[in-house]
């Protein structure tokens, strides 16, 4: 089989959720007749880009999360920004001019990018580690502004990991 055509394979498999690791993935393959081994999966995810992150903030299970689509810059970024805090726990705070977040190991970069491609006029530039994005506003009504869209976000997406932290860093 092709490579493009094994990553379609991946891709759906990852899209539709309830792969946590590898071996599941090589599994999933299996049943639909793809023979693949753990190092080819590997370099598939890493071809794709996909990043692994926990959900939860402590102890949570893995999932693999797809690159955004960035074909249109704010309104594909938005809709990812979405999924992903749907998804991820985020604990906000405040350290003026700046936005400190947290969430899963792993998901800081999947976050940060949304931020970025999401264009939003009171946000400079995201720095993003493992589990730590620090965004920096252009002032401190901007970082008010931006922490206020951020929550609202979360308020339309809340699950039962999102955690949202009052207070200033």
């Amino acid at each position: 089989m092709a490579t493009m055509e094994r990553r379609d394979h991946v891709r759906r498999l990852i899209a539709a959720g309830g792969v946590h690791t590898q071996a599941e993935l090589v599994a999933a393959l299996a049943t639909r007749g793809i023979d693949v081994t753990q190092a080819t999966i590997s370099r598939d995810l890493t071809g794709l880009g996909v990043v692994r992150v926990v959900r939860g903030v402590r102890g949570g299970r893995h999932t693999y999360l797809l690159p955004d689509d960035r074909t249109d810059g704010t309104g594909a970024a938005q809709a990812r920004l979405r999924r992903l805090l749907g998804d991820l726990p985020l604990e906000i705070a405040e350290a003026a001019p700046l936005v400190v977040l947290r969430t899963s190991p792993g998901a800081a970069n999947a976050i940060a990018s949304s931020i970025d491609l999401s264009q939003w006029g009171d946000v400079v530039g995201t720095i993003a580690g493992d589990d730590t994005i620090f965004v920096a506003c252009t002032d401190a009504a901007a970082m008010r502004r931006f922490r206020s869209r951020l929550e609202g976000i979360l308020a339309e997406v809340e699950t039962p990991m999102s955690v949202r932290a009052g207070g200033e860093a």
